[in-house]
């Protein structure tokens, strides 16, 4: 069979923290013998590298976020120049508040850029399960073709009904419908994609992923892991900026309006609700980190149990085909062991490009 059909591109994880470790990298491949995807007739290969530079180049929320790095820049400039002579307490908070803006924009353009790629990642995973279930559908089309044929004989036999016969025409028409529908499908998702990176929507693009499984291996405790998460996050740096200014804030109140319990009230009460809005914003973290190590953990043993599975239906299969030979089933009973190998193939695939997803959300907490 031609594995290369099923991707060629070999995809790099965004960041690899250094408190998680993987086992050696696994050609997640070896299982395939009976699924075939086939490549695109004088199609253009689009691979995630370069569809991934085009979204950047493309995205809306990259450009806001650079622009309002460049506007919060500028402004600390203008503040650090202000000061460079002398300055007063106000001025020095004017300068803190203007860093922190700068601080949050420069974070958050982090985060967008790492959020559009991504994204893009997701539609390409998309995209290629839904190629690969036409193919496990135009497959199955061939299976109740026969199954058709039989029927019709049987009836000609007098063996079945006619509202038999009728049954069988009607999944037939179902499973062309089927394949339409998902064929549609798939040309809705590269339009979106199209648009997405700026590409002509009219020409035919064969995009590719290579489906690597490396199971998560944890240096570090969980509870360990998740302490350096949420040190690092930058969602929850942005939220420590917050609060720091807000202190200085009230620190200002406090000094400069003297005897005015309202004013210090209010500066106390915005100092409050920071430091709530970032204990809730770690308390989240942790809980997504725990949940996606769970989905981690719990994929990681389907996989296993999948691979199992597969050889059993292999092993079936085999059968089948000896008792082929010897005249002891039909060509029909082959076809439909082979299609049961060929959609549980697909399946692990699909787990593998889930877990592929997950990992990368694990190391990268600011995605979850």
């Amino acid at each position: 069979m031609n594995k290369k059909c099923i991707a060629m591109t070999l995809l790099f994880a965004l960041a690899i923290n250094t408190t998680t470790a993987f086992a050696q990298q696994t050609n997640t491949l070896d299982f395939i013998t009976v699924l075939e995807i086939p490549q695109k007739q004088n199609a253009i290969e689009l691979t995630l590298e370069e569809a991934t530079q085009k979204a950047l180049t493309r995205s809306t929320t990259l450009k806001n976020s650079n622009m309002d790095l460049n506007i919060s820049e500028q402004k600390l400039e203008d503040e650090q120049n202000y000061i460079a002579g002398g300055h007063t307490f106000q001025q020095l908070l004017q300068y803190i508040k203007q860093n922190a803006e700068y601080t949050s924009s420069k974070l958050n353009r982090e985060v967008t850029e790492e959020s559009v790629k991504f994204s893009l990642k997701q539609v390409y995973i998309d995209i290629i399960n839904k190629e690969r279930e036409i193919v496990l559908l135009e497959k199955s089309i061939q299976n109740t073709e026969k199954e058709l044929l039989i029927a019709k004989t049987k009836s000609k036999l007098g063996l079945i009904s006619e509202q038999e016969i009728q049954n069988q025409l009607l999944n037939y028409q179902k499973a062309l419908e089927n394949v339409q529908q998902q064929q549609m499908n798939v040309q809705s998702a590269y339009q979106s994609l199209a648009k997405l990176i700026d590409v002509d929507i009219d020409k035919n693009y064969q995009i590719t992923l290579q489906p690597v499984y490396e199971p998560l291996e944890m240096e570090l405790s969980l509870e360990t892991y998740i302490k350096s998460k949420i040190n690092t996050d930058p969602n929850i740096k942005q939220k420590q900026i917050s609060l720091e200014t807000v202190t200085a804030e009230a620190k200002f109140t406090h000094s400069s309006v003297p005897d005015s319990a309202t004013a210090d009230e209010e500066a106390d009460n915005s100092v409050a609700k920071a430091e709530l809005s970032l204990s809730d914003e770690k308390a989240n973290l942790k809980t997504k980190i725990e949940n996606c190590y769970d989905s981690i953990i719990k994929l990681e043993t389907n996989y296993q149990n999948n691979l199992l599975e597969l050889e059993t239906l292999k092993q079936q299969l085999t059968i089948a085909q000896k008792k082929y030979e010897l005249q002891q089933n039909t060509e029909l009973d082959v076809l439909k062991a082979e299609q049961s190998v060929a959609e549980k193939e697909s399946e692990i695939i699909s787990q593998v490009y889930e877990h592929m997803l997950l990992i990368e959300q694990f190391e990268n907490s600011y995605l979850l």
